[in-house]
């Protein structure tokens, strides 16, 4: 299950750019929450946003979102659709939210973690050619992963990983391609080649000698 946390926001009522301007200076983030057919103005206090998301990726993130107005509060489901950030100072602007409901799907990116090791890779005869670290996902909100665990210890030199060969958790489906190649284990430049080479010049001065001695005891 991915990371979900709890964020305080209130309905905005002062709407317009001299609002927005007042409300950044007070330390806090313009934000809209999108739902289905709704669009709801809200304001996040920036500080505690930021202590929230520190060293987080937001599209990995279930937000609890508590919305008050007034005396009334609501929570709801959301996501972290986007982030404007000022392009010199990097300073928060505005925030895109988007609605969930606990029966509609959603869209990741998630990371692979590859574990274990081929055996090419222990004895120092393959490298690993990884070409996709994370795939697309579509799951329910409390299907979501933190990550997915690939484990390609079976990997023998020469074969690839597709997207397809990866198992998933319960309730998640790949959006990324079937075929589409996650990473191969290919022989090193002058690994097994070498070795094998090595191996038939060791063997070759042996024959020699070996005929050597056939000939001179035909001589005698």
């Amino acid at each position: 299950m991915a990371q979900s946390i709890t964020l305080k926001a209130n309905l905005r009522k002062s709407i317009g750019k001299s609002a927005v301007k007042k409300l950044r200076s007070k330390d806090k983030i313009p934000a809209i929450l999108y739902g289905k057919g709704t669009s709801v103005p809200l304001e996040i206090l920036a500080s505690e946003f930021k202590n929230l998301f520190h060293g987080k990726r937001i599209e990995k993130v279930l937000l609890n979102l508590e919305i008050t107005d007034a005396q009334e509060k609501k929570s709801t489901l959301a996501f972290l659709q986007q982030i404007q950030l000022h392009p010199l100072t990097d300073k928060l602007l505005h925030l895109d939210l988007h609605e969930l409901s606990a029966d509609e799907k959603v869209h990741a990116e998630i990371d692979l973690i590859f574990t274990g090791e081929p055996q090419g890779l222990k004895s120092g005869t393959a490298n690993l050619d990884i070409s996709l670290r994370r795939i697309k996902i579509s799951c329910f909100p409390k299907d979501l992963p933190d990550s997915i665990s690939v484990s390609i210890d079976h990997l023998q030199t020469g074969e690839s990983l597709h997207v397809g060969d990866i198992p998933l958790p319960p309730g998640v489906e790949s959006l990324s391609p079937k075929n589409q190649v996650v990473l191969s284990l290919v022989a090193a430049k002058g690994g097994e080649e070498e070795q094998a080479a090595g191996a038939a010049e060791t063997a070759e001065p042996e024959v020699i000698k070996e005929k050597k001695v056939k000939a001179e005891e035909s001589s005698q």
